[in-house]
């Protein structure tokens, strides 16, 4: 039985037309394997994207087992809240990175550097 009632206010999500805070799709896989590798990188971490020039980068706020859309990468993707001096952070708040694109930033710390 559905409950027309919309739900309360202070329970309400405010719609936010700023493409800052939209994050990219990804899609859940259409099965599963039957077992998981653990995941090389944990909730917290800082990382950088390692294959691209600009080496965006910042700290991972969760994860989920999935589909890219953008590519053909099936496994571990993790959600970035990009940092404010992240060279990307103009054009995104957070975004999704593939395990194989991701290395910390500790490994990279001469990137970093002003």
């Amino acid at each position: 039985m559905s409950n027309s009632n919309p739900p309360p206010s202070h329970l309400s999500v405010p719609v936010r037309p700023d493409p800052n805070l939209i994050i990219t799709p990804i899609c859940l896989t259409a099965s599963l394997p039957e077992q998981f590798a653990a995941p090389k990188f944990e909730i917290g971490q800082t990382v950088l994207w390692a294959r691209v020039a600009t080496h965006g980068f910042g700290t991972i706020i969760g994860l989920v087992y999935a589909h890219s859309v953008s590519v053909e990468a099936v496994g571990y993707h993790y959600a970035i809240a990009l940092d404010d001096n992240s060279p990307s952070r103009a054009d995104c708040a957070a975004d999704w990175a593939f395990e194989d694109d991701l290395e910390l930033v500790a490994t990279h710390a001469h990137l970093l550097q002003a």
